[in-house]
């Protein structure tokens, strides 16, 4: 395909995850609201906790989805059909492996679990019934994956899209439905929500077999495949449960030195945060198979070029949304909690800046997938995640304020970024000094100018909602504007191209 039509693509794939964010975004935020209503205080308190410890056995989930999605579109760029089949048909083996394992571990201690949950006597049965129908819905989801990642490594986002929206909408139906039921609301609603899990999964399952033909299950064994699968499922984990343990680790410090308040604070400001990632984390699902593709392929300066233009577009995008929020940051976490815990603005302040850096390693991270040896990239991402938490646990000693963790986190994520460039440099040689000029100069370039601009408007600009607004356009339009001349002249005639097409 065309550099062109590469480009196209990915901005028509984007198109339709957004779509897709804004309508599950929305729909979502509506049925949490009804489900509270319907069900109260309690079973709603229920629902959580014990669901969320059930769903919780399938935290390496995400690594093997990674697994399958990099396989896939991996043999696609090869453009060997045969390669695609054998890696999804032995992919699903482990995935019903891993499903049975679920399913035999979480059933055995599912009673024990509940049991030990402090949860009222009159409430043990619908508390059973939540967990083994999530145990269910997380199996059927997790065995699902492998197949929407046959959607995503073939680019097929339209049809992902739909299926969510489908989903959603049938959850909010369903929160309406359990307001006419005058008992045993709780059991209901699981029941029925594993049903809709049943129903939407079912229909992707039926699209993918009829549609793609590595979809076709056939027991297939080669030996030296599945150690490779495992190698990069094992160390993809690793990475995930490192992270875990930083972000534990950190809310662990915060108890110990000053309380659960500091903790609220940093929960609220990791609501905002993570609202804002979702729009960088649609483009990458868009691209990231096209940089896997692009490898897979041989052509590695292609590669490396998405990567380059992946880490431009991805931070401008951020930057774009972060800086109406830290400018205006004390008068939106006002206007959203009316009692905004102390610390909350300058640890969303942090943690804003946190994501801004860390948003470069994504193509990074991308690229160590297509090349497929993870083991220098994951030790490097190790060490620097533990090593946060006793140079966190030493400051803090020394005094320090709580926006230390994150500052320390933002440290070591610079140091990261540079050593996995090193790493890649391994794999595929490009002069860093391109790197530099092209990414982090147009970077540094692009947020001074724009900080400038808006700090000024700002300070013109009373602390009202239409204060607000103002800010908020000024500082999308400028970033915007700034971003386009940044990027290269071949992207802009791309994508002036491709709007061009769609007007």
């Amino acid at each position: 395909m065309s550099s062109a039509g590469t480009t196209k693509k990915v901005i028509k794939n984007t198109g339709f995850l957004y779509v897709r964010m804004f309508i599950v975004m929305g729909v979502t935020i509506f049925t949490s609201r009804i489900i509270l209503l319907s069900l109260g205080i309690t079973d709603y308190g229920i629902m959580n906790v014990v669901g969320g410890i059930a769903f919780s056995f399938g935290f390496f989930s995400s690594s093997m989805t990674n697994a399958t999605q990099r396989y896939l579109s991996f043999g696609h760029g090869q453009g060997n059909l045969d390669k695609v089949k054998e890696y999804f048909n032995l992919i699903l083996v482990i995935f019903l492996i891993g499903s049975g394992l679920i399913l035999i571990i979480g059933g055995i201690s599912g009673f024990w679990i509940v049991s030990k949950l402090n949860i009222p006597v009159e409430s043990y049965l619908p508390a059973i019934v939540v967990y083994y129908t999530t145990l269910l819905s997380l199996v059927i989801t997790l065995l699902s994956s492998a197949y929407d990642s046959v959607l995503i490594a073939r680019e097929k986002m339209n049809f992902y899209a739909y299926i969510s929206i489908v989903e959603s909408g049938l959850k909010l139906g369903t929160a309406y439905l359990i307001f006419l039921v005058p008992t045993s609301r709780l059991v209901i609603y699981s029941i029925l929500s594993l049903g809709i899990t049943f129903f939407s999964k079912s229909i992707l399952f039926w699209y993918c077999k009829s549609k793609f033909p590595e979809c076709k299950f056939k027991l297939i064994w080669q030996q030296q495949q599945l150690k490779s699968i495992i190698g990069f499922i094992g160390w993809n984990g690793l990475g995930t449960v490192m992270w875990v343990v930083n972000e534990q680790g950190i809310n662990i410090l915060f108890n110990i030195f000053f309380g659960p308040v500091v903790n609220a604070a940093r929960g609220i400001a990791n609501q905002v945060n993570a609202a804002i990632n979702s729009f960088t984390n649609n483009f990458f699902l868009a691209l990231n198979p096209q940089i896997v593709k692009s490898y897979a392929s041989g052509d590695k300066s292609g590669c490396i070029a998405m990567m380059n233009n992946a880490s431009l577009i991805s931070f401008y995008l951020l930057w774009m949304l972060c800086l109406p929020i830290i400018m205006r940051r004390d008068y939106i976490l006002h206007l959203w909690l009316k009692e905004v815990p102390d610390y909350s603005s300058i640890l969303l302040l942090w943690i804003l800046i946190y994501s801004l850096v860390n948003v470069l390693t994504r193509p990074q991270w991308t690229v160590i997938q297509a090349v497929g040896n993870l083991r220098s990239y994951i030790i490097n991402g190790c060490l620097s995640m533990l090593l946060a938490i006793p140079v966190t646990y030493f400051l803090f000693q020394q005094g320090f304020k709580p926006q230390v963790a994150i500052i320390v986190m933002v440290m070591f994520r610079i140091v990261y970024i540079i050593v996995s460039l090193f790493t890649i440099r391994r794999f595929i040689d490009f002069p860093l000094s391109l790197y530099v000029r092209k990414i982090l100069l147009s970077i540094f370039t692009v947020v001074a100018i724009s900080l400038g601009i808006v700090i000024g408007i700002d300070r013109c600009i009373p602390e009202t909602f239409w204060g607000l607004l103002v800010v908020v356009v000024a500082s999308i339009s400028f970033t915007a504007i700034l971003s386009f001349l940044m990027l290269g002249e071949s992207t802009r005639k791309k994508l002036l191209f491709v709007i061009k097409s769609k007007i």
